[in-house]
């Protein structure tokens, strides 16, 4: 549902970072209400490294999430979701690398699905990406650094703080990149019943992602069950919004997507 009426959202007469960073700033509120009845609490002090942590976590969500309303806005929601799955690798490396995550026997074969499923959705003979594919392979990338540092900072926090936390920093930088003015944000289209869709359901997804890492997930357990929904969006994309471009090659990417990811994070 987000993704689908993200799309829908960014179709309009709104520069796509304001709505990203609209429905973002919309879904901290209501994170933020819900803490007015029930006030999150820190488990820890924050130290400064902690507090280091917090602005990196909100700079990276930023980008990637610009990143990512641009690309949606500028190519079809199949094809754009399919190559921001590949973030599942970055989080399984960045999670090894900052984490000291483990990683299963078949890691090697997982990373080289992946990788093929991405280059076989490259337009040409020379395997050359089109801007917005590019996009989101950059938002990928954002997106699975941000994962690792949700993982490492959520310990520090109760779901409800910490999702409205990462919201609200998201939703405020990116309206600062944008340098939204009043007038933009009464335009009529952010205050419709997709635009509190979009941000209801990024409030439930996020939350729901922090108590998985908060119930012992590594980062790249919990993103591979979020990845499913990879099979949901394509069929979105094709059945719901006639997005039946190069359908054969979507089809055989997914494929290898989804085995790519499993092989990832399979147990032994």
């Amino acid at each position: 549902m987000n993704v689908w009426a993200s799309k829908g959202l960014v179709s309009q007469q709104v520069r796509v970072v304001v709505v990203g960073g609209w429905v973002h700033l919309l879904a901290g509120v209501v994170c933020f209400l819900g803490m007015v009845l029930r006030w999150g609490t820190l488990e820890h002090t924050l130290s400064p490294a902690i507090l280091l942590g917090i602005l990196g976590m909100g700079s990276v969500y930023v980008l990637g999430n610009s990143l990512y309303f641009s690309a949606l806005k500028q190519s079809q929601l199949s094809e754009i979701d399919l190559l921001l799955r590949s973030s599942s690798l970055w989080t399984l490396v960045i999670g090894i690398v900052l984490l000291g995550e483990s990683t299963a026997p078949r890691t090697l074969l997982g990373s080289a699905l992946i990788i093929i499923s991405v280059l076989s959705l490259t337009r040409g003979k020379r395997l050359t990406f089109s801007r917005p594919q590019l996009l989101a392979l950059a938002a990928a990338l954002s997106f699975g650094l941000g994962n690792v540092v949700d993982k490492a900072l959520s310990p520090f926090f109760d779901v409800l703080s910490y999702t409205t936390l990462n919201l609200l920093l998201t939703g405020v930088g990116m309206l600062a990149v944008a340098r939204a003015n009043i007038q933009e944000l009464r335009t009529p289209t952010l205050w419709t019943l997709p635009a509190w869709l979009v941000a209801s359901t990024f409030a439930l997804t996020q939350a729901f992602i922090i108590l998985a890492f908060q119930a012992g997930g590594s980062a790249g357990q919990v993103i591979l069950v979020a990845q499913v929904r990879l099979l949901i969006l394509m069929t979105v994309g094709i059945a719901l919004m006639n997005e039946k471009d190069r359908l054969p090659r979507k089809i055989v990417a997914a494929g290898l997507m989804i085995a790519g990811m499993v092989s990832l994070y399979a147990t032994p």
